[in-house]
């Protein structure tokens, strides 16, 4: 069968989501950026008639409550004039703020037109290229009827239109890569954009809904669809950030490793006993440890969070599809493409975050014993230099006491010794020197009272003081 060159009233749906964030609500990033998206098809200015009175207490808003933004204008392409029509939703979701935009041919237009028509639905390129740390994503949705075929177009030339579709809609550096084709309410669709390539993601839908009762499903079920979406971007938001700590993660456990190997080998190089340098060297690195420590767990934790997110988003995604299975009394297999991002992606996702905590969890228990090893070196070096500086402080006292010791010996034998020498010489010297005189010992018969006297205080002097000091000197050991 040959391929399909037409198509019957293509549009454009595009669903974005930015996290509140610190800006006034009016100037959210997301309101400026849906108003320069609009104003190739309508001079309606939707920011001025935001309402967020509401927001505080509930948490789904229609800040547009009172208001409904549709439009309709014509389109001009290769030389032809058709018209079309569209419309914005503005919504705020939990912490967010939702864009839901339209545009596209209207459901009278029965002319059968080129996928190349889509490009005007892409205005200076502004689809797909929303950015910002607190931009969640979006996801764009083409939807296009088929002309009248003689029988059912197989897959590959249902891939073979969608391709064109999306082509037409986006220029090429921003076209997403295939994904998969399923279903949509019965209908073939096929998805765009692969979740691994977190630097340039963009996720694109291309449904080709072959009955009114898959289009009409559509438009019932449209808040539930804007739900979806919104956690399906919050999930895959987290996932990428993931991505950014997990390589976070891993550089620092490279670095921890190399650390912990320089470290050992030093300690491994070292004499027995460290020097002030060394000490102070591991004092060092064991600070930077410590710091690193810290960072190393906040990151963990940090991941941790993005499991947390995704596993509450992703409960609530299951809430909201199997709501919407119920009311269609059916299975989810209506809802394939739907479903599968339930089933098998976010899933995916969790076990990846689980794996990458499991393994990183060990760089914590890498850093814990580095700085064991460390601070047991250092206290062990300190201790013993602790017990060094009490020894030598210990055998200074002791070096004190004996000199001051010594001093008071010498001290009271010099005070015995004059006290002595001065008893002596006021108790009778001069009988003492009359009688040596009368024996006529010849070393004295020739000294003067005064010389005999003072030599004889002098020597008891001496004596008493020798006596008292050696009585009195420090005794060692």
């Amino acid at each position: 069968m040959n391929e399909i060159e037409k198509v019957l009233q293509p549009n454009v749906y595009v669903f974005a989501f930015h996290l509140i964030g610190d800006t006034s609500s009016r100037n959210n990033p997301l309101w400026n950026w849906g108003e320069d998206f609009l104003e190739s098809f309508t001079t309606e200015k939707f920011k001025s008639y935001l309402d967020f009175s509401g927001e505080a207490s509930n948490l789904r808003v229609d800040l547009l409550p009172d208001i409904s933004l549709n439009f309709e204008t014509k389109v001009s392409y290769s030389h032809s004039e058709l018209d079309v029509e569209g419309f914005a939703i503005p919504i705020k979701i939990g912490d967010s703020y939702a864009l839901w935009l339209n545009v596209g041919f209207s459901d009278t237009c029965v002319e059968e037109v080129s996928p190349q028509w889509l490009s005007i639905f892409n205005p200076e390129n502004l689809l797909g290229i929303v950015t910002g740390e607190e931009f969640l994503g979006e996801t764009i949705l083409i939807t296009a009827k088929l002309p009248s075929q003689p029988q059912p177009p197989s897959r590959e030339i249902l891939q073979s239109l969608a391709d064109k579709c999306r082509n037409a809609l986006l220029p090429e550096k921003y076209r997403p890569a295939f994904n998969r084709a399923d279903v949509l309410f019965g209908s073939p669709i096929f998805e765009y954009g692969l979740i691994k390539q977190t630097a340039n993601y963009r996720h694109l839908l291309v449904w080709f809904p072959d009955s009114e009762a898959s289009e009409d499903q559509l438009n019932i079920y449209q808040k539930e669809i804007v739900d979806l979406f919104f956690y399906r971007n919050k999930i895959i938001k987290a996932f990428h950030n993931s991505r950014e700590i997990y390589r976070l993660l891993f550089n620092f456990y490279r670095q921890v490793e190399d650390t912990v190997n320089s470290l050992q080998q030093r300690i491994d190089e070292l004499d027995r006993d460290l020097t002030t340098e060394n000490l102070q060297e591991f004092k060092e690195e064991l600070k930077k440890l410590l710091k690193a420590g810290l960072a190393y767990t906040q990151a963990l934790i940090k991941l941790e969070d993005y499991d947390n997110t995704i596993a509450i988003n992703l409960n609530n995604y299951t809430d909201i599809l199997q709501k919407i299975c119920d009311i269609l009394e059916n299975d989810k297999e209506e809802l394939s493409i739907l479903n599968h991002f339930s089933r098998k992606t976010a899933p995916y996702f969790r076990s990846q975050i689980a794996a990458d905590l499991g393994y990183f969890r060990h760089g914590t228990h890498l850093i814990d014993q580095a700085i064991a090893s460390i601070r047991g070196i250092v206290e062990i070096e300190q201790a013993r230099n602790d017990r060094t500086n009490q020894i030598a402080l210990r055998d200074s006292e002791k070096g004190e006491r004996d000199r001051d010791d010594r001093l008071e010996s010498t001290v009271q034998a010099i005070g015995v010794g004059l006290a002595a020498g001065g008893i002596a010489a006021s108790s009778g010297t001069d009988e003492l020197f009359k009688t040596v005189q009368n024996h006529q010992i010849p070393i004295v018969m020739h000294l003067h009272p005064f010389a005999f006297s003072f030599s004889l205080s002098f020597a008891i002097a001496l004596f008493s003081a020798g006596i008292t000091w050696w009585l009195t000197k420090p005794k060692n050991g």
